[in-house]
């Protein structure tokens, strides 16, 4: 709460790591060979910047992945905790991807470029590293997919 509150009005201040965050979350039904896409914005915009010199290099364990090393390439994000841990992990048939600075009408809606698939003109990252260490906001280390928009 405290973290949310200081988020809007860094936000309010024009701060410049205050970045908007899209999560897209994917179900597939495999059944029906279909997929359901959904797309939020983080509220207050969370604080991204490049990865703390005291991450990089650690290891992390990622399902299916034998060895994922912390990069100084990859973005650091710190959310406030107004948000489910489950909301930013892929579970089951979901899979969750996030696009830092998505493109935006001036009201804040999300400009598609094609608005029936959802297709969206940027950089998909996907999250290697969550940590709940702290307990007013979540810390999010995201690695941009490579060679996809």
């Amino acid at each position: 709460m405290v973290e949310s509150k200081v988020g809007e009005l860094e936000a309010r201040l024009g701060i410049p790591q205050r970045r908007n965050l899209l999560v897209r979350q994917i179900t597939n039904n495999h059944t029906a060979r279909t997929s359901t896409i959904s797309d939020s914005l983080i509220n207050p915009r969370p604080y991204i910047t490049n990865v703390s010199p005291r991450l990089v290099n650690l290891q992390v364990a990622s399902e299916g992945v034998d060895q994922i090393f912390i990069t100084a390439s990859d973005l650091q994000v710190e959310i406030p905790r107004t948000y489910n841990k489950s909301f930013f992990l892929a579970h089951g048939i979901t899979k969750t991807m996030f696009m830092v600075d998505p493109p935006l009408t001036p009201d804040g809606a999300i400009i598609y470029t094609n608005p029936t698939t959802k297709t969206l003109n940027g950089y998909f990252h996907n999250l290697i590293y969550l940590s709940d260490n702290d307990p007013t906001r979540w810390l999010l280390v995201l690695r941009q997919e490579a060679d996809r928009r």
